[in-house]
């Protein structure tokens, strides 16, 4: 039974994915894709969107297959953990770009083979299907923290892992099998047209302010040299992709055709090598926060802003030492969501407002990069994704807020005052 009621979540889950910020960034590709094609056959739309599906289900088959991998080998698993390796972030942003200059009219993708090639055909919707679903799954969504958790937890078999993901993927995919299987919604499209040239423009400058957007990770995850490298390294590659489309434009054929694409994939090849790093940057010292936290009881609001505290066990217990509860959002700068949430909901005036009454420390768990002893806190807490929002009290229990953006956050902050307030808070002698 319980089973059943994961995989339901998981399937609303997946669907609910589709509206999450971590999406939206790819929402106007496959958008555009749906309208492009709003007029062709039942039969390949439904074949297009049987081959998304596809693509969903391949991805998610991956995913699957590390995280049995990785609890066979005993190690700690959770819902977005790709997103901390800079190699996988630097191949997604190089996915991204290339389809943003696609987009752009920089170069042409041939992944199809009807209408005489071109970016379209079931090859098409399967690479959407693997794209979207890359895209979205560093954010987590209502519904899904069961899910996931199910099937990332110690206890889960292995046809369970499977299943629960194919359930997430089933359930990203299905607007887009509803809107292809169903005649009336297909309808509803609107009809292609010189607005879609402009259209597409805007959907090439989408994907890559989502390129700039993951960049950012990558930035955090490596040292300053790697990622100028790697800036290096785009800028060499939009050159190559545009000398594919030069060449062809210049009408060259046979021999010299093959000159032109092997001169292209050099050009790719050399800046690689001489750019592209993946050196660590230096370890953070948080030595002087906790000193702070030590030394004095402040508030967390400072001129009209919010001062995050880095989160771990040392701080945590220090400040609970003190008889003062913790505000903990667990966030990395690759969760969309958790950056839409921190914006919408918690750099508010009243947030602000009632952690600078109540003295409530505001910390940040901070996942862009890898920490173990961070993951298996969230495990211990019942969850496997991010953003997670939880305020520790003194005497050893958690509040745990629900899935999604943090609506209730000011009530329960000031209920962690009346539980524990700011007049009984104690300094340790140092």
């Amino acid at each position: 039974m319980d089973f059943a009621i994961n995989l339901g979540s998981g399937v609303l889950g997946g669907l609910i994915l589709n509206v999450m910020p971590c999406v939206f960034p790819v929402l106007f590709f496959k958008l555009s894709r749906l309208v492009e094609h709003a007029e062709e056959a039942p039969g390949e739309l439904r074949r297009d969107a049987l081959a998304y599906l596809g693509g969903t289900l391949t991805a998610f088959s991956g995913f699957a297959g590390l995280v049995i991998a990785l609890k066979s080998a005993g190690e700690t698993v959770g819902w977005g953990m790709h997103m901390q390796n800079p190699g996988f972030v630097a191949a997604l942003v190089v996915l991204l770009y290339v389809f943003g200059l696609n987009a752009l009219g920089v170069f042409e993708l041939r992944v199809g083979f009807s209408g005489g090639g071109g970016y379209r055909g079931w090859k098409a919707s399967f690479i959407d299907g693997l794209l979207i679903t890359l895209v979205s799954t560093p954010c987590s969504a209502p519904f899904l923290g069961g899910a996931a958790a199910a099937a990332l937890g110690e206890t889960a078999a292995t046809y369970e892992t499977v299943a629960l993901f194919w359930g997430i993927g089933f359930g990203l995919a299905l607007p887009v099998l509803l809107i292809s299987g169903i005649p009336a919604l297909s309808r509803m499209l609107p009809r292609p047209g010189e607005w879609m040239n402009t259209f597409k423009m805007l959907t090439g400058f989408t994907l890559v302010g989502a390129a700039i957007w993951l960049f950012e990770s990558f930035d955090k995850q490596v040292s300053a040299a790697a990622s100028q490298g790697f800036l290096y390294f785009l800028l060499a590659l939009g050159v190559a992709l545009w000398m594919l489309r030069h060449f062809e434009e210049l009408g060259w054929q046979g021999g010299k055709r093959w000159v032109g694409r092997g001169a292209s994939l050099a050009v790719v090849l050399v800046a690689g090598t001489m750019f592209v790093s993946f050196e660590p940057p230096d370890a953070v010292d948080h030595s002087d926060a906790l000193a702070k936290v030590r030394a004095s009881v402040e508030s967390s609001v400072v001129h009209d802003k919010i001062v995050w505290t880095p989160f771990n066990d040392e701080i945590k217990a220090t400040v609970l030492a003190q008889g003062r509860p913790i505000f903990v959002d667990y966030t990395a700068d690759w969760c969309a969501s958790c950056k839409t949430f921190e914006k919408t909901h918690i750099r508010t005036a009243t947030i602000r407002s009632v952690l600078d009454e109540t003295l409530v420390l505001a910390a940040k768990a901070d996942l862009t990069r890898s920490d173990d002893a961070l993951w298996k806190e969230l495990e211990r807490l019942g969850r496997s994704g991010l953003p997670t929002y939880v305020i520790y009290y003194p005497d050893g229990s958690h509040d745990l807020l629900p899935e999604g953006p943090p609506l209730t956050l000011e009530a329960r902050l000031r209920v962690a005052a009346e539980k524990f307030p700011p007049a009984k808070f104690r300094v340790a002698a140092n």
